[in-house]
């Protein structure tokens, strides 16, 4: 959930070398793609390590030869030469990728897949085993192929309710929560006492907004577990969206009361104290959370906000800076609200470099084609004449429920 977003943009790494140095490593690095082209990756591995001996900075060079070492299966070699993009160009979406995937395969080998297999194959009337290859899916964020294995334990045992419980967390994961609601009211019906399937429940029903319904069930949570803590979080949203902003509080309370280092519910406090204009009990709030978590991105995100809104920039900045170097390069808004201060200071070929970040990352998340691009002369009145926040406008905030 982020605190509020202001209508801003990431700087791209400018990189200098000498004009000899860069074209020759640029030449070497377009043989090795063609090299790649005709399958021939050792080839092309050694005109890319050329290339980088030419010219120590070219992102495309290091992002080349990872993607060749990725296709031989030399995995740690790539995620150096991955990490080394990023290094160079933090907005290089493509490398965050194939970064992500080449850590999916690392934690992920082959023989680990294979054991699941393998079991699956040696006792093929047991659910456990299609729930622990389920499972596993699960782990590595392959909700589909998780879901269809639940589907599979579920045909073997159909009335047991936590490879049931099961399915419904991956429903909710990939957004599906009438499936989701369905899967876990079963849950409940076969196991009333199922305190997670009644919290689940209760979320699935809050994200399609059957608020009534939801609040039914997470009573129905606390009378089977009195210390649910999560379900005070869930109440703390619902006076949220109602801007009940001291009941939303009560409910933060409760559930730190209960458990401390819940730190949803401190971020959320963090929240209401924002809107509240209680910035100093805000900033502690999500200080908090972040020394429990540093890379709760959101929180970060929200300290820069505050600064920005009471004009510090140059912590706002700070904040901004550290979200898209250490905490979640591919953080958006933290390049697009950085990129509304420098337009503020004048500096609009930095402003215009990140609104293109913001932009590239939008495009990689949505599928959508970024909006218009500009040109860096006409960045200055981009900002000043159409960017709403320039104009002291907030844009809505928006809440939404994270599920476990």
């Amino acid at each position: 959930m982020k605190l509020y977003k202001y209508a801003l943009f990431l700087m791209s790494l400018v990189i200098f070398c000498l004009p000899f140095g860069c074209e020759k490593g640029k030449n070497h690095s377009e043989i090795a793609d063609g090299l790649v082209k005709e399958n021939k990756l050792d080839e092309a591995l050694a005109e890319y390590t050329k290339a980088i001996e030419a010219n120590v900075n070219l992102a495309e060079a290091y992002y080349g030869r990872g993607v060749v070492y990725f296709q031989q299966d030399k995995l740690e070699e790539a995620a150096i030469d991955f990490r080394r993009v990023i290094d160079i160009k933090p907005n290089y979406i493509d490398a965050h990728k194939k970064l992500a995937e080449t850590f999916v395969k690392i934690g992920a080998p082959d023989d680990e897949f294979q054991k699941r297999y393998k079991a699956i194959e040696n006792d093929p009337d047991n659910p456990l085993t299609y729930v622990d290859l389920g499972v596993f899916f699960h782990k590595l964020e392959k909700d589909i192929d998780a879901i269809e294995q639940y589907k599979q334990a579920l045909e073997l045992d159909p009335n047991n309710p936590y490879i049931m419980f099961n399915l419904g967390v991956g429903y909710l994961d990939m957004g599906l929560y009438e499936d989701a609601e369905t899967t876990f009211q079963k849950v409940t019906e076969i196991n009333p006492v199922y305190d997670n399937a009644h919290y689940n429940l209760a979320v699935s029903m809050h994200k399609q907004g059957k608020v009534d319904e939801c609040v039914k069930e997470l009573n129905k949570t606390l009378e089977v577990n009195p210390k649910y803590s999560d379900a005070y979080v869930v109440f703390g949203l619902i006076s949220l969206t109602e801007k009940k902003f001291e009941e939303a509080i009560a409910q933060y309370n409760k559930a730190v009361e209960i458990n401390p280092d819940n730190l949803e519910a401190r971020y959320q406090r963090a929240i209401v104290f924002a809107l509240q204009k209680r910035y100093d009990e805000a900033l502690a709030e999500n200080m908090a959370v972040l020394e429990k978590n540093p890379k709760h991105a959101n929180a970060a995100y929200n300290i820069g906000v505050i600064y920005h809104r009471t004009d510090r920039l140059d912590k706002a900045m700070e904040w901004y800076d550290k979200i898209a170097k250490k905490i979640d390069p591919l953080y958006e808004d933290a390049y697009y609200n950085r990129a509304q201060i420098y337009s503020m200071k004048g500096d609009h070929s930095k402003a215009y470099s990140d609104y293109l970040s913001y932009s590239y990352i939008m495009k990689w998340r949505t599928g959508k084609d970024p909006a218009v691009v500009y040109k860096q002369d006409e960045i200055k009145e981009m900002f000043l004449s159409s960017v709403p926040a320039l104009k002291g406008q907030v844009k809505d905030q928006e809440l939404e429920l994270k599920s476990n």
